[in-house]
């Protein structure tokens, strides 16, 4: 199963997304969760770095798969921030659609959604 945590400040902001584990839901290369998980979370964090001129701090384990960071600093200019943070809640709300789907292969952890 695929664990999703989001973790959120005082002021319920982002301040953290981490993914682990895999989904399952098929064979190596067929599986349709990892697959969907796997094309939200990159494509998210494409967007947050083609569109906001920005990379965005990510861990992965590549060794060991099935891991994923993204720590969202605060940015200085408040207009990048908001935009930052619209694209970690994008990418939030995808995921909570995949795992209604597929709750069986993912689970979102987030005290908003």
């Amino acid at each position: 199963m695929i664990d999703v945590k989001v973790t959120r400040d005082e002021a319920h902001e982002i301040v953290e997304i981490t993914l682990t584990g895999h989904a399952g839901a098929g064979k190596l290369g067929e599986d349709i969760v990892c697959a969907a998980v796997s094309a939200v979370s990159f494509g998210n964090l494409n967007a947050v770095h083609l569109l906001l001129g920005t990379v965005p701090d990510v861990q992965t384990l590549p060794q060991e798969g099935g891991f994923l960071r993204w720590s969202l600093h605060p940015l200085e200019d408040a207009s990048l921030h908001e935009k930052q943070q619209l694209l970690a809640e994008s990418m939030i709300i995808a995921l909570v659609a995949i795992a209604q789907q597929y709750g069986k292969y993912i689970r979102v952890s987030d005290n908003k959604w």
